[in-house]
Parts: structure tokens; sequence; C-alpha cells
């Protein structure tokens, strides 16, 4: 169960005492609002709650994944939540070590089509050296700015596959019927996702040391069970 830091471990909430929270369009974990400024989910709620009981006020951005990697290797994002084995960020933040969540990373295949190795993926993702596996075998990526327009390209049939991460998709077609008849899942992998704060940031090693004690608290394997037992 979570419990309140000490005051000697807490600086004054003070309104300079603000982390800067990135996070990238994930349904249902992270959604994007209408308007395309904001993001709600629970991924949010608990990112938010975690940071406010180390003693910070929290401002959140939702940028494309390509523009949050670069804010975060400017320090202009403190923390973020993200898989290992992302060439865009993994030398630019220090990972808490206790995952987040774990995710899904599926690679669908419309086998109605034949003779091509396309790939619908998100630009700045490397799906923990999938890209870079498909890549040696001769498949070509074509990249969107975000999971649902990814999701699009594969289900117009204009690529052959989709990296995605499971979450995504089912939100997606749940609104979005697929209308690939002959749909399959040709690879499946479990990955872990961490608090990722970045080594530009003013607090890279306040925030570290707090989460890491809170996270400390208990044995949940994962941060969102840890929030979630601690409310029940």
């Amino acid at each position: 169960m979570f419990t309140s830091l000490s005051y000697s471990q807490e600086k004054e909430f003070t309104k300079d005492n603000t982390v800067v929270l990135g996070v990238v369009e994930f349904p249902p974990l992270i959604i994007k609002d209408n308007e395309g400024v904001s993001c709600h989910g629970e991924a949010v709620t608990i990112s938010r709650a975690i940071l406010e009981l180390a003693g910070y006020k929290v401002e959140i951005e939702c940028p494309p994944p390509a523009r949050l990697f670069e804010r975060v290797r400017k320090g202009e994002i403190d923390i973020t939540v993200n898989v290992k084995g992302t060439k865009a960020l993994d030398n630019n933040v220090t990972f808490v070590e206790k995952p987040f969540s774990y995710l899904s990373l599926v690679l669908m295949t419309n086998s109605g089509l034949s003779g091509e190795k396309t790939v619908a993926a998100i630009r700045g993702y490397d799906y923990v050296g999938l890209r870079q596996e498909l890549e040696q075998q001769g498949y070509t990526f074509f990249d969107m700015p975000n999971s649902t327009d990814a999701i699009q390209l594969f289900q117009f049939g204009r690529t052959t596959h989709l990296a995605t991460y499971e979450a995504p998709y089912r939100y997606h077609i749940e609104r979005v019927p697929d209308n690939i008849s002959e749909l399959a899942v040709s690879m499946r992998r479990n990955i872990p996702t961490f608090f990722a704060i970045s080594n530009m940031s003013d607090r890279k090693v306040e925030l570290f040391n707090k989460l890491t004690t809170l996270f400390a608290l208990s044995d949940s394997d994962t941060v969102i069970e840890q929030m979630q037992t601690s409310n029940e």
C-alpha cells in the first residue's frame, strides 16, 4: 500500500515543484481527448497520482512519439512511460526498475495479401527490436504518427502486416470492426513498460529516489497492480 513520504523526503509543495509527464496515445490506457491537446485513461490517472504522492504538481503532455522522444532528450519532459529498447529514448533516460505494466506486442498478418513484406507501424517505435529483425529479413516499414493511423493503414490493405501492441488494436476494432477476412497473429511477445526519467531533467535524481522508495512499499508485480491494491 502506498503511503506519503516522510517530511524529510519531500520538498515543500510550491509553484515551481512541477514535473512534466509525457505520454503517447495508447488506448485504452491513454486516450487522446477530442480536441487532441490532452489525454486521459488509467495510465494517466495512476501516473499523476504517483507523482502527486511524491510531492509534485503534474503537467501532462500528449505529443506524438517522435515529438515526445525529442522533448525527453532535451529535458523538457521530465518523465514518461516506455518499454526498454527504444533507440530514440534509451540512452537519454533512467528507468525505474519496477515494471509499470506488461504489454502484449503482436505482429498481425493479412494472409489474403501475398508476395509483399510490408509493415504498418508507428514512427519512432523500435518495438523492442522487432523492427530491426524484420528489416533484416527484407520487410519495408510504413511509419505513421500514432497507433490509430497505423492500424487504419493495415485495415485498408496498404500493408501485409501490422506491428502493434494488442490493447490499442483491440480498442480500435471494437469501434471500427476489422474488415480483413484472413487475419492471423504471426507473433506475440509480452513486454514490460517502466517509468523513464529524462537524464536532462533537473529532478532526475530526486524523482528516481522518490519513485524507487514508493515502489518498494509493495511486493506487487507492477506499479498499476500496486496502485489498484492500495485503493481497495
